[in-house]
């Protein structure tokens, strides 16, 4: 299993942010860089704050922050700096501090694959406890969070991680950032393993808790996408492609200058370079190379739940992400989203290794539906206060929400007033500053293409139903 988070530098390890961003979407423009798509495109944002993010989601409207309700954080090993790190975050943005009671990690007497290459590296995993944490801490600052720590990526020690929150009932919402492809070039997933995981899932849901999974950063998984580096054929994540689960995808979030949801795209995004002579972008605008966007499609592995019948279109459930036509409808990813774009990211603090080589805590902007997850896992921990009982298997109560205005509809032409020009896709600019040799870096993001996939009206695979809207803590009172 793989986490399922990415920063807004991406692939350039030597920088931590970049020189210049907005505080919120739209507010700079790139004007040291050429225009594309018609003329100039804000800079990427700095990174949303958890204030900003609780508005643009209608939770600082609704007055629910948590209370209450037990979340719990599943990933890979632990981070010794979590809590130390998410109340040095608190403090830099003036939100409240986890309370040593607020707060508790679960760990295994021993870790493995610590320096075998089967896993991604502690220090990774740790970039995403610390990314669920605070997330889930943003949208729920009065819940209850656990940390249980699983001794590795491998599917057996993360389901174990996994059975000691159903056997301890340690929460009501799980947060799962990480997944994996089950039609790989090495060969498939054991279905034995992947019934394993459905079993545990049923019988936690059947016990009033609520299993949430991202669904992963590349697309469709599309052999051809750089991304999908061992994808055997285009094809959804598991666990999140499990019926007992609730599958989180992503979009990109446009937050205006007083915190207010201003729109947003599903997310995908196409990158292109500035060139070394500074005058133009290579690719050319439109024409990126595509590098991530949330995951989601028709799986070839599960059939279609009840609680899809009749939101999901027809079409979409019995066409196979490789195009042809399945035999019955089919399970369709994701259910809901969240922003998880880099480049409307989240803010982060974690204690990591900085650019200078140093260790120590710095801030940096993340994203991915790894993202998404424990953002919505947050606002969930919100509406089980507001409900007053947790909700267990949540998926038939949310598809009861379809069409109610519980969620935003996102299409393509959602992002708001912000899309620059009319008729052409919202794009933003990361600015890196120069480089050693003093050459200016960016590079340019054109917004909203998630490759195989395709966000529309009603029901689509890019977003399921849609982000939280200001109603949607309301529906649940």
């Amino acid at each position: 299993m793989r986490t399922n988070h990415i920063s807004l530098t991406d692939d350039d390890p030597n920088y931590i942010g970049p020189e210049k961003c907005s505080d919120y979407y739209g507010e700079l423009t790139a004007r040291t860089v050429p225009n594309a798509f018609g003329g100039r495109n804000p800079l990427a944002v700095c990174g949303y704050t958890p204030e900003q993010l609780r508005f643009a989601y209608g939770v600082t409207q609704s007055h629910y922050r948590g209370k209450g309700v037990t979340v719990a954080v599943v990933d890979a090993y632990a981070s010794p700096t979590m809590l130390a790190d998410a109340n040095h975050y608190a403090m830099n943005h003036d939100e409240r501090l986890l309370s040593p009671s607020q707060y508790r990690e679960v760990t295994p007497p021993a870790y493995h694959h610590l320096t075998d290459g089967e896993c991604e590296t502690p220090a990774n995993w740790a970039v995403e406890e610390a990314l669920d944490v605070e997330a889930v801490h943003a949208m729920a600052p009065q819940a209850n969070i656990v940390y249980v720590a699983a001794a590795s990526c491998d599917d057996t020690d993360l389901m174990a991680a996994l059975q000691t929150v159903v056997d301890d009932h340690l929460a009501t919402v799980v947060s799962d950032s990480w997944g994996g492809i089950p039609h790989s070039t090495y060969g498939d997933e054991d279905p034995a393993t992947m019934a394993g995981y459905s079993a545990l899932f049923q019988r936690g849901g059947q016990q009033g808790i609520s299993f949430l999974f991202s669904t992963g950063d590349c697309g469709a998984e599309d052999p051809a996408a750089q991304c999908a580096s061992g994808s055997a054929r285009p094809q959804t994540e598991y666990p999140a492609q499990d019926p007992w689960v609730t599958a989180v995808g992503g979009t990109s979030l446009a937050i205006g200058p007083w915190d207010q949801y201003v729109g947003e795209v599903g997310w995908g995004d196409r990158r292109s370079s500035l060139a070394p002579n500074g005058t133009a972008w290579a690719p050319s605008a439109g024409t990126g190379q595509w590098r991530f966007g949330g995951g989601g499609g028709t799986s070839e592995d599960v059939p279609q739940p009840s609680y899809q019948a009749g939101v999901v279109p027809q079409a979409l459930a019995t066409t196979l992400l490789n195009g042809k036509p399945a035999t019955r409808p089919m399970r369709t990813l994701p259910d809901v989203a969240m922003d998880a774009d880099p480049m409307t990211g989240f803010l982060t603090g974690v204690t990591q290794k900085l650019p200078n080589g140093t260790v120590g805590y710095a801030e940096s902007t993340i994203g991915g539906t790894s993202l998404a997850t424990p953002l919505f896992a947050g606002v969930m921990a919100d509406a089980e206060q507001a409900a007053g009982h947790p909700f267990g298997f949540l998926n038939p109560a949310l598809y009861g929400l379809a069409a109610t205005g519980a969620f935003h509809d996102v299409t393509p032409t959602s992002l708001g007033a912000d899309s620059p020009r009319p008729g052409t896709p919202p794009a933003t600019v990361v600015d890196l500053g120069l480089d050693g040799k003093g050459a200016r870096q960016a590079r340019l993001y054109q917004l909203g293409d998630d490759g195989l996939l395709t966000a529309g009206t009603g029901y689509d695979d890019v977003t399921g139903l849609g982000s939280p809207s200001k109603s949607y803590l309301r529906s649940w009172k």
